[in-house]
């Protein structure tokens, strides 16, 4: 396939000389040999970047960029600026697993009015490649970027801070944070090392998307053998580890089906490839189990070390702890080894929290206090809420205490005050309208929500690029039959539906849709659906930080119990929440308590 490109690249501009530059294993004899005959110069990026002055500033008519997956490709798109711009590029990826994403996002549509020619291919074995004809020289750096952008979906890049003036200057600098390939093998075998020296993970490409609830029996082993860390699989290599340790969504893909991956830490081997390989692993949502680690791999953090004993192989076998140790770990590794994360503590020492504004609309007095201590014991976010009151003022039974204890507890509180009759739509956008954070998220009064729901949806708009996020509406209480439910709604992708019991999105993205529909049912579909029209993307995260309450009665959505005890799920007696719920005991419903009643299966 690239030959075949490059072929009908020089076709159509034959003046000028060519540029072939390549990144990423094996990448440099398919260079080579697109070269030849395109009086042209090779560039190998992984081992000189782009080069500086003459070297970078001659003319030419042809630039070629093959890259292994994707991570090569964005792994040099900041070093592509000192390049001269040319009329013809094409940007060719070796193996591509979600390239379906492929259309190319450029910075604005104005500056490329001297687009001549654009052609997208796939090949049949999971590359593609993006061809550019122009008018005029285009700059590379920008080209190359609207590939790499493309190429993960979303409107926004990796680490862009949501609607401001920083945002490239954000995306630019976190982009910088994701280190060059060798850097892990050029470091001093065996120094004690902190977190910051491991390079970061592009979490724009490796991340959870594609996780699978569903996996095989098989175990992967990440072992040394040959001073070269492999994941073996009984005797089969199923992936070899690059020198420098860097994982890809090729990498990942490879692995998905298997049921954990056991890392043997061993004593030699290259200690810097071993730790990041096992951050990007962890970051992707691959569930990994290990014994104790040697001095030499304290980088990893206390918290991934921690999480990576805390469990066996015979633990995972059920598919809800499977993917609750796999949530944990990708918290933990891209907290600490995220390119937004390094790139927030380079600027202030510390990783901020996000701020985000809880709308919160109710009719119920009896829900207010309930509903704040779901708000109040959300962790790793600056959480504010707008608690609309609809039909009641705070003068009603209980809500002043429980606002007053919400307050204690260090979070700030507006409060609306909605007449009965008015629309709810209309009660939400005035909720909206006060929130002063800049994402905004939307929680209900009567769901249980566990203290990581608005962190986990955080870091899903961060690491999918999503204009909104929210969870797969999955567990469910029963009232009637005292049952927990839980629904095996595919999650970790982009899709139509989310549940309305939690949305996150930008503040920019709710005044470019114009805010909710003013209506009295239907909000959460309309706004999804607005999103929709815009070209925004929405995609679902897990579900396990959110229970839904279904009462016999009350909902604007009338499904009876039956509705919930259909399709392939599970159900448990009473209350058995997910464990990264960690339940109160005295929000449990109908008294149950945090008992953990025994798992079947339906």
């Amino acid at each position: 396939m690239i030959r075949a490109v490059l072929d009908t690249a020089l076709r159509s501009h034959a003046a000028g000389t060519a540029l072939v530059a390549h990144s990423g294993p094996g990448t440099a004899e398919v260079a080579a040999r697109a070269a030849e005959g395109s009086a042209g110069r090779v560039l190998d990026l992984d081992a000189n970047g782009w080069g500086t002055g003459e070297q970078a500033a001659r003319e030419v008519g042809l630039v070629v960029l093959v890259a292994a997956t994707p991570v090569d490709l964005r792994r040099v798109v900041p070093e592509a600026e000192g390049l001269r711009a040319a009329e013809v590029l094409v940007a060719v990826l070796a193996a591509a697993p979600q390239a379906g994403r492929s259309l190319p996002s450029p910075p604005g549509a104005a500056r490329w009015t001297d687009l001549i020619d654009l052609h997208v291919r796939r090949s049949p074995d999971g590359g593609c490649s993006h061809a550019f004809s122009f008018t005029d020289p285009v700059e590379v750096s920008e080209v190359v970027g609207a590939v790499a952008r493309g190429l993960v979906g979303g409107r926004r890049d990796a680490s862009a801070l949501s609607a401001g003036a920083h945002d490239r200057t954000v995306a630019d600098a976190s982009w910088r944070h994701l280190g060059t390939p060798g850097a892990a093998v050029r470091a001093t075998a065996f120094a004690r090392l902190s977190v910051e020296d491991v390079p970061a993970v592009d979490e724009r490409v490796v991340n959870p998307v594609g996780f699978t609830r569903v996996s095989k029996s098989r175990v992967g082993r990440l072992v040394s053998r040959g001073g070269r860390w492999v994941v073996e699989v009984g005797r089969s290599v199923r992936w070899r580890v690059p020198e420098d340790g860097a994982v890809t969504d090729v990498a990942v893909a490879r692995l998905r089906d298997l049921r954990c991956v056991e890392v043997e830490w061993g004593r030699h081997s290259g200690p810097l490839a071993a730790v990041r390989a096992v951050a990007g692993l962890a970051a992707a949502g691959v569930p990994l189990i290990g014994g104790t680690a040697p001095r030499w791999a304290d980088c990893l953090g206390d918290e991934l070390h921690a999480l990576l004993r805390s469990v066996r192989h015979a633990d995972l076998g059920d598919e809800l702890a499977r993917e609750e140790h796999s949530i944990r770990l990708r918290r933990a590794a891209l907290r600490s080894h995220g390119s937004y994360a390094r790139w927030r503590r380079s600027v202030s020492g510390v990783l901020a929290e996000p701020v985000v504004s809880v709308v919160l609309c109710t009719r119920r007095p009896e829900m207010v206090a309930f509903a704040l201590r779901q708000v109040a014991r959300q962790r790793g976010v600056e959480v504010e809420v707008v608690l609309a009151l609809h039909g009641f003022g705070p003068d009603a039974p209980g809500v002043r205490a429980a606002l007053a204890a919400f307050r204690r507890s260090g979070h700030a509180a507006v409060v609306l005050e909605a007449e009965p009759d008015a629309v709810f739509g209309s009660v939400l956008n005035g909720a909206i309208a006060r929130a002063s954070g800049p994402l905004v998220a939307k929680m209900d009064d009567d769901d249980w929500y566990g203290p990581d729901h608005l962190a986990d949806l955080v870091l899903a708009r961060r690491y999918s690029g999503a204009d909104l996020v929210g969870c797969a509406t999955e567990f469910h209480h029963l009232q009637g039959p005292d049952l927990t439910v839980r629904r095996l709604v595919p999650s970790e992708r982009f899709a139509p539906h989310v549940t309305g019991a939690a949305l996150l999105t930008d503040r920019a993205v709710l005044e470019e849709v114009g805010g909710v529909r003013s209506r009295r049912s239907g909000i959460d579909a309309g706004l999804l659906g607005d999103v929709a029209r815009v070209g925004g993307s929405i995609y679902r995260t897990h579900g396990l930080g959110c229970v839904i309450r279904r009462r016999t009665q009350g909902h604007t959505w009338h499904e009876p119990a039956g509705y919930f005890l259909k399709d392939p799920q599970r159900h448990w007696p009473g209350w058995r929440p997910s464990a990264l719920m960690e339940p109160e005991p005295g929000d449990a419903p109908g008294g149950y308590g945090t008992t953990t009643t025994q798992r079947s299966d339906r």
